[in-house]
């Protein structure tokens, strides 16, 4: 009897581990796609920017582009770590339910929009970007 229950606590306990990675992951790869969103927008405002300027002084500088060019560099930078939460979160996993390397296939992920992947995949399913 007390073998059962501590069968059963212990698939209860993955179950839980399992589920709260899983709705981790999920919300940084939701936020992940939301930053790419936004580097989009502002990729779109600086060439109009630049048109703009263009248009008017036949040249363009760096004082009304700057702003969304820091801007950006700071959303990728994000982005990175992010990623890198990604990563802690999967090791946290492994090292709580005494998963190891050998067992569980690495996972692949999107550089774009960071979907991740248990299977090699020469193109993301989500935004179409080659992986390999």
């Amino acid at each position: 009897m007390a073998d059962l229950k501590g069968s059963l606590s212990k698939g209860l306990t993955a179950i839980n581990v399992k589920t709260s990675t899983f709705l981790e992951a999920k919300k940084i790869q939701t936020y992940i796609s939301t930053l790419n969103a936004e580097i989009e927008g502002l990729q779109k405002e600086i060439g109009r920017l630049a048109y703009e300027e263009w248009q008017e002084n036949g040249t363009v500088s760096l004082a009304k582009i700057g702003e969304p060019l820091m801007e950006i560099s700071r959303k990728k930078q994000t982005i990175e770590e992010q990623k890198k939460a990604a990563e802690e979160l999967e090791l946290k996993e492994q090292q709580i339910l005494g998963t190891s390397e050998s067992q569980k296939p690495s996972k692949i992920f999107c550089p774009n929009c960071g979907q991740a992947y248990d299977t090699p995949v020469k193109f993301c399913r989500k935004c179409g970007t080659k992986l390999q």
